[in-house]
Parts: C-alpha cells; sequence; structure tokens
C-alpha cells in the first residue's frame, strides 16, 4: 500500500483547501496585506480582517451561518507542546467576541495550521474525520465570503495563477 495515498479525510476537500488557503495568502500579499522584516514578508490576516470586520456578513446564507457557528461554539484545538509531549490546547486565541471576523480569521488559520504541521495526521485525529472535513467546509465557506465582501482581494483571487 502507498503510504502516500491512505488517507480517511476527502482528499480532495483536504487539496481544495490548501489550494485556496495558500492562493489567499498570495493574493493578500500582492493586495498590500503584507507585514515583515528581515527579508521575510507574511500575509497580514489581522488588518485584512479588520478591513472586512464591518461587512462580512456571517447571516448572509444558512450553510455560512453554520461554519461560522461551528468555529465560534466548538473552535478547533490548538495542537501544543506539554512537557516535552504532543497535547492539543483549548485555549482561545485574543479576546473571544463571537461578533469578531478577525476571531473567525485566527481561527481559520488554526485550521489551516493543524493540517498543515501535521496535527491532524495522527490516530486520534482519524476518529474526528466528520469534524475535521466539517472544519474545511466551513473554512472554505469563510473564505468564500470574505473574497465577496473584498473587491480589490477577490479581483487578484481570480486572476491568480493556481
Amino acid at each position: 500500500m502507498d503510504y502516500l495515498e491512505r488517507t480517511t479525510i476527502n482528499r480532495d476537500l483536504v487539496c481544495n483547501f490548501f489550494l485556496r488557503f495558500s492562493r489567499f495568502e498570495f493574493v493578500l500579499k500582492a493586495s498590500g496585506f503584507a507585514r515583515g522584516d528581515d527579508g521575510r514578508v507574511d500575509p497580514d490576516w489581522r488588518r485584512f480582517a479588520e478591513s472586512i470586520d464591518g461587512i462580512f456578513q456571517m447571516n448572509r446564507i444558512p450553510e455560512l451561518r453554520a461554519a461560522c457557528d461551528l468555529y465560534f461554539y466548538t473552535p478547533p484545538s490548538k495542537q501544543v507542546l506539554v512537557n516535552d509531549r504532543l497535547s492539543w490546547s483549548t485555549d482561545l486565541p485574543g479576546t473571544w467576541n463571537d461578533n469578531s471576523v478577525v476571531f473567525l480569521i485566527e481561527l481559520l488559520k488554526r485550521v489551516r495550521n493543524n493540517l498543515f504541521h501535521g496535527g491532524k495526521y495522527n490516530n486520534q485525529s482519524q476518529d474526528e474525520t466528520a469534524r475535521n472535513e466539517q472544519l474545511l467546509r466551513g473554512g472554505l465557506l469563510i473564505m468564500e465570503e470574505c473574497l465577496r465582501v473584498s473587491d480589490h482581494v477577490r479581483s487578484l483571487f481570480e486572476e491568480a495563477a493556481i
């Protein structure tokens, strides 16, 4: 069996999430939502989230509201190191505010980090396949709404090669 091919989570969903997230990060930097120093550049998700906070419509469609509720009320955990052992923290980033797009984007980044940095590839996480897929689908809806309300970022996103 090819171990790179074996997965219990929907492979197309994972790839779609990764591609869209990485494309989004490129577009944020290209559209001026960038920060960095010493030759390093990162997307400035916080400044972007603040720029759309008043126009992001969590209630625009029921599926988006459900995705936001999933993130706010059963947020993804963060992988941490405790006494030299991998563990999960339910600590929330910043100040809790269920109406904050800034907070929502922080949780979206947490989903990305859990997948990209390997936090969701262990046996325990495999038992949470349905929830992980909900978080990915919800993340795609959240990114879609972010693009819908930001004309400049959406325009660059549509022009991006990947």
